[in-house]
């Protein structure tokens, strides 16, 4: 499995070297020249250049097999925006995957001068067969089964500054699950009143965001640290199907080793925990690109998670880098049921190639290896 995976990582390689980048028509003032590879993480020229990035995109994640699709990135600051004011950056993305997923993305992070405000969002489509163990830290395999399931989801954060890295606001979220099923291997249905999940969701909720936030970058940060404390309650009267509360704690620290941003070792801790009627994606679940790299993301689910993960970033060659990383998390019920009995832990390697030298932004190869599985990972942006 370690070989075929590797095997898979050559061949995506040369895909995604394959691929040509197209630029967009600058904006007026922008310097269109191109930045020296050998320019690395030194300061940023005067005025910032605002780039639009727009390109092919192929990738890949346990989750979806191969996917393919358009990408269209644009880091920018607004005007009158000082120089410590940090780049801010909108993604968008249409994905179709082998596994017959599609995805499309919209997702802001807009920093206003002087970040006096930050709106941060997460707005999305999907149609997502996917696979489904069950419910619990001690699933087998033997009880994998195929679901699919449509999702539509409209998630805001609005933060007002505080103080000078400190942000607090509101959180909005809308989401729709709709036309779950499941089956077995065999593609037989399971029946509805075996299924002990409901066909439809949905979840309108208001909730507070807490942000300290002293990261030098938001797509490669080497320095300092980011602490998000969120709550959300989705009520009945807001219009909710499944009423619960969750609460997220996301804290992330970076160490600059050298000194000149070439070497980064970053630790990151994501806990969640809920409390109420949980529909079937709103499950605190184990694994995925972001975090315990090596696990199916819903391996493991339950109604709390906590995770841990430490990475060591370099520089190889010019626009080439590296990263190798460690990971272990769990799933409980309720806290007199947490146990280490059965530990998931996963570790892993990758390579990094840097699209935009003058505001670092990668494509990122990964590799993990979990307790329970493993996977390949080729997407945009660091893991954290």
């Amino acid at each position: 499995m370690l070989f075929a995976g590797f095997i898979r990582i050559s061949i995506l390689t040369l895909i995604l070297f394959s691929f040509r980048m197209v630029a967009a028509t600058p904006v007026a003032g922008e310097d269109t020249g191109i930045s020296s590879p050998d320019s690395g993480h030194a300061a940023e020229p005067e005025p910032y250049q605002n780039r639009w990035f727009a390109f092919p995109f192929a990738g890949y994640t346990p989750e979806t097999s191969l996917m393919v699709g358009g990408v269209a990135l644009r880091q920018f600051k607004p005007a009158r925006a000082d120089d410590e004011t940090r780049a801010s950056q909108i993604l968008m993305s249409a994905i179709y995957t082998l596994n017959k997923q599609f995805l499309l993305g919209f997702y802001p992070n807009i920093i206003l001068p002087e970040e006096r405000w930050i709106f941060d969002g997460s707005h999305f489509y999907s149609f997502f067969p996917d696979r489904y163990w069950g419910i619990g830290p001690a699933t087998r395999s033997a009880e994998e089964l195929d679901v699919e399931f449509r999702v539509f989801q409209f998630e805001q954060v609005f933060l007002k500054k505080i103080s000078a890295d400190l942000h607090a606001g509101p959180i909005l979220r809308w989401s729709r699950l709709s036309h779950l099923k499941l089956s077995d291997i065999d593609g037989n249905p399971v029946p509805e009143e075996q299924m002990d999940l409901e066909e439809n969701s949905t979840l309108s909720g208001i909730g507070l965001s807490v942000r300290m936030d002293a990261r030098n970058s938001i797509t490669w940060p080497t320095r300092h640290h980011y602490v998000d404390i969120s709550a959300i309650y989705y009520s009945e009267f807001l219009g909710a199907t499944h009423p619960y509360a969750s609460w997220k704690l996301d804290a992330r620290a970076y160490f600059d080793l050298l000194g000149d941003g070439s070497s980064v070792l970053a630790f990151h801790l994501r806990t969640r925990l809920t409390e109420g009627q949980l529909p079937f994606q709103e499950f605190s679940m184990l694994g995925g690109q972001e975090i315990m790299r090596g696990y199916h993301e819903g391996r493991f689910r339950d109604a709390n998670a906590m995770q841990i993960q430490a990475e060591l970033r370099g520089r190889l060659y010019r626009r080439l880098g590296f990263a190798v990383f460690a990971a272990s998390g769990e799933v409980w019920n309720r806290f007199e049921d947490f146990s280490l009995d059965n530990p998931k832990y996963a570790a892993g390697a990758g390579l990094r190639f840097d699209m935009n030298p003058k505001d670092t932004s990668n494509l990122r190869i990964d590799y993990g290896i979990g307790r329970h599985g493993s996977g390949l990972y080729l997407t945009i942006g660091e893991a954290f």
